[in-house]
């Protein structure tokens, strides 16, 4: 009992205790929420590969079904998960995403300028509408925002009841004012803003060509017939929301490594030594990136339920049970990483053996694996490297409080957004 009420307030601890009574296959929940915990690589490889068939994702991301709908990638299984996967996969060509990335580093200009201005914010919540603005614009086009201005508040709504603890997701109370009331109403208007926008670019005489992702879906573009309305209302409302809450937490770990100053001036060396458009894709950004999503991955745990019986390190999983992969405790596992919890940028350039990573691909899994992959992983590096190459050449950063920060809530978070100090470089 003392392990689930630990559980509710904490769920990545509870895994620690767990793990050190049981080891790395243990059962703890009740109902709805029983989880049977997998950790560690050889268990996702087991899960995510080896014996891939014999687990579902649709009934295991059921829960997020109310936002993306039932034809969410996320929520599909095969082989409908694959026809869809196919369709939406073009329009996160790289040539798109380095379109984007100039857009993006002058929207961070403007909001750098705002956050010099008032020296001290909390970085998460102030990122978040400048990340989903970028969002919106890639996936459902830049004139979206203009023609229904209520849509940012709203897709913002949705994901506010998605980041709320598993618990309160399953309390769905159709009542004024409550949680699931509010998420309901923002969906409906969602909803319509989409459905209006899909008949009237299926009207258009040509294809809208700066539409964003939502006109390349409906271009025809990609393998097999076209999607309906439905999968495209689906397709554009998943990929938005889980986006832009996903790279903003991202960003702001990011933000939190570079607070070290030893790290920061490394970073920053680099990014000034060359041209802000090619300072994205430097390899100490990459690193930087890839260790922030190491310590502080967006999806901490990869979830599946098992379609018959299956066995893993004497622990039975019937069918029917929810399976947990901790992504967070694979990431910070001794066994793997060598002093898990320091931030090195060397696990990823390669030229220190000591540090580098390990080769075993299912020791590290920030986006998923395989067939499953985040298909945004992509969009999310782009904009997290405009952010830094614009900032990292205009300003330094504190935290204010930096004994507290530490991972919370079910897309890792730091507390209170990450209050920052910011100061502004001297212009060379």
């Amino acid at each position: 009992m003392r392990l689930m009420n630990l559980a509710a307030g904490d769920t990545r601890a509870a895994i620690d205790v767990a793990r050190r009574r049981y080891g790395d296959a243990f059962v703890f929940g009740f109902g709805a929420i029983r989880f049977h915990w997998l950790l560690g690589a050889a268990a996702n490889r087991f899960v995510l590969q080896e014996a891939a068939g014999s687990f579902r994702n649709r009934a295991a991301y059921r829960f997020l079904e109310p936002i993306g709908g039932p034809s969410a990638l996320i929520v599909s299984d095969e082989p409908e998960h694959l026809r869809r996967r196919r369709r939406v996969q073009p329009a996160f060509h790289q040539r798109r995403l380095r379109e984007v990335a100039g857009r993006a580093m002058r929207a961070f200009e403007t909001w750098g300028d705002a956050a010099l201005a008032r020296g001290t914010l909390a970085l998460q919540p102030s990122l978040r509408p400048v990340v989903l603005d970028q969002v919106i614009d890639v996936l459902l086009g830049p004139d979206m925002r203009s023609r229904y201005p209520g849509l940012r508040t709203d897709l913002a709504g949705m994901m506010a009841f998605a980041n709320q603890p598993f618990l309160a997701q399953l309390l769905r109370v159709p009542l004024p004012a409550t949680p699931w009331w509010r998420f309901t109403a923002a969906r409906r208007r969602v909803d319509a803003a989409l459905y209006a926008e899909i008949a009237r670019r299926r009207a258009l005489p040509e294809a809208d060509v700066d539409g964003g992702v939502l006109s390349v879906l409906l271009d025809g573009a990609g393998d097999g017939p076209p999607l309906r309305d439905t999968e495209l209302r689906d397709q554009a409302v998943s990929l938005v929301s889980a986006g832009f809450d996903t790279t903003t937490a991202a960003l702001t770990w990011c933000a939190w490594l570079l607070c070290d100053d030893g790290l920061r001036q490394r970073v920053a060396a680099a990014v000034q030594d060359v041209d802000i458009e090619a300072a994205p894709s430097l390899p100490e950004v990459e690193a930087l990136w890839r260790e922030a999503l190491r310590l502080y991955p967006p999806a901490p745990a990869i979830l599946r339920v098992s379609a018959e019986t299956v066995h893993w390190q004497g622990l039975a999983l019937p069918a029917g049970s929810l399976v947990g992969l901790s992504t967070f405790h694979t990431h910070r596992d001794e066994g793997l990483w060598r002093e898990p919890l320091r931030a090195r940028l060397e696990r990823w350039l390669g030229d220190d053996p000591v540090w580098a990573a390990p080769r075993d691909a299912f020791a590290y899994l920030p986006f998923g694996h395989g067939a499953r992959y985040c298909i945004g992983a992509g969009l999310a590096r782009t904009l997290a490297g405009a952010w830094l190459a614009v900032m990292l050449r205009r300003a330094r950063w504190q935290a204010l409080r930096p004994e507290a920060v530490r991972p919370i809530g079910t897309t890792l978070s730091p507390p209170q957004g990450l209050p920052l100090r910011f100061e502004q470089l001297p212009r060379t």
